[in-house]
């Protein structure tokens, strides 16, 4: 919603856009907001949200690939590598390269980081909350969808209509 209460739909390059109405910029810094609050709770338990993250990935899905949990976490795989390391001297993950292929490194949560993930749990569920006090369910379950398939179109490159625009205009 504008300043004047009513919802507009304009982006960057259009009149009349407020950068604080601007959804995309909006959600940028609500998961600013949502990465802040978990860091300092789970600051206490020697987690960051990127172990956090991971964690959480692996109790979804455990044991999961390098490759998966890179693309899952929305992490560079080397990025993720060092986290991993140090996880796996911190002994909350194994990570085991596949028989079939060496290039393909598996990764297991381990007890201990089960013990973990179960104490901080609870500090996840109080910040999901609290984000979503007094929003009804509905908007909740709306608010995913929209964000899927936002996610979904910006899979498909900006660029291709306005190349297939400029191809048309030049012939």
């Amino acid at each position: 919603m504008s300043r004047s209460g009513k919802v507009r739909k304009t982006g960057p390059d259009e009149p009349g856009f407020v950068l604080d109405d601007y959804i995309l910029y909006n959600l940028v810094r609500t998961t600013a907001t949502y990465t802040e609050e978990m860091a300092a709770a789970l600051k206490a338990y020697g987690l960051d949200t990127m172990k956090w993250r991971i964690l959480m990935l692996l109790h979804d899905r455990s044991p999961s690939t390098v490759g998966d949990l890179a693309r899952r976490s929305v992490t560079k795989t080397p990025t993720l590598t060092r986290v991993l390391i140090r996880m796996e001297n911190e002994g909350l993950v194994v990570r085991r390269a596949l028989k079939d292929d060496r290039r393909v490194v598996q990764v297991t949560m381990t007890p201990k980081a089960a013990k973990v993930l179960n104490m901080v749990r609870s500090i996840g569920q109080k910040v999901f909350e609290r984000a979503f006090e007094n929003i009804p369910e509905e908007n909740i379950a709306l608010m995913t969808a929209m964000l899927k398939d936002i996610r979904t179109n910006l899979t498909r490159s900006p660029y291709d209509a306005v190349d297939v625009s400029v191809k048309r205009a030049k012939a």
